[in-house]
């Protein structure tokens, strides 16, 4: 196990979380359904949880933790994407860039888990992945709902 290494590849996933917690309150401004709001209002309190937990474990390592998402990842996970939703598309728009920006999440923590971590950190690496990957399905649905016809787009 190499700590730098190690530390590294904590703080690039603290960075997604950290990208994950901005694209869903950007998304959630946006939303005009109390419904969606807190979905992901939810899904960005979350990430930011996350984002504190690897910190907590970057420092335990003797690294220096992150505090912001870096805008070469975000372009790199989709989010990006988000803005360009929210500017010229509706619910159904948002909601697929905040799909874009979840696979991309899901294929970092994906390549994490094969890493060399202690224990205790693979099994948080696993307990976010999960998460990331319910937030993901869920997404998913809701946008599968959309593009079936069922409107969220109306004002609460």
């Amino acid at each position: 196990m190499k700590t730098d290494t190690n530390v590294q590849l904590l703080n690039k996933l603290v960075e997604v979380c950290l990208d994950g917690e901005l694209g869903y309150r950007t998304a959630a401004r946006h939303l005009h359904t109390s419904k969606l709001r807190t979905i992901f209002t939810d899904y960005a309190i979350r990430r930011g949880q996350f984002a504190e937990e690897l910190r907590s474990e970057v420092e335990h390592l003797g690294g220096s933790a992150v505090d912001a998402g870096s805008m070469a990842a975000s372009l790199h996970r989709g989010w990006i994407a988000l803005k360009s939703a929210v500017t010229h598309g509706g619910a159904g728009a948002i909601v697929a860039a905040c799909e874009a920006g979840e696979d991309a999440a899901l294929s970092s923590y994906e390549a994490a888990g094969h890493l060399d971590f202690p224990g205790h950190i693979v099994s948080l690496i696993e307990k976010q992945r999960q998460a990331i990957e319910q937030a993901h399905a869920r997404i998913r649905h809701i946008k599968h709902e959309i593009d079936s016809g069922i409107d969220y787009s109306e004002n609460d």
